[in-house]
């Protein structure tokens, strides 16, 4: 398995806040890193398939970039609600990618 994902693995689940938006982790990519959220306690809004067409009302989900502004570091936010020994190995990663 890949190391992001398994590293980011036990985040599913949790509910976490990045920035302004809160939600729960409901699925984990890795190229790009990031995060697939759902909101919680939140209207449920249409979900449209690949043509636009309304097709059924859940609540909204958005990806997450699990890197900073600058993509060369984990987000601070995620940093301070993960392990430190997890966010180490992540932001190690990261770095990695760019060299």
């Amino acid at each position: 398995m890949n190391t992001i994902l398994r590293l980011l693995e036990p985040l599913i689940g949790r509910e976490i806040q990045i920035g302004e938006n809160r939600g729960t982790v409901i699925e984990i990519h890795d190229d790009p890193p990031s995060l697939i959220m759902r909101a919680e306690n939140s209207p449920d809004a249409f979900q449209v398939d690949y043509f636009g067409r309304p097709r059924s009302m859940t609540q909204p989900t958005w990806t997450q970039p699990i890197t900073a502004e600058s993509g060369r570091s984990l987000h601070p936010d995620l940093q301070r609600q993960l392990p430190i020994e997890t966010a180490g190995a992540l932001d190690e990663l990261i770095k990695s990618r760019q060299a």
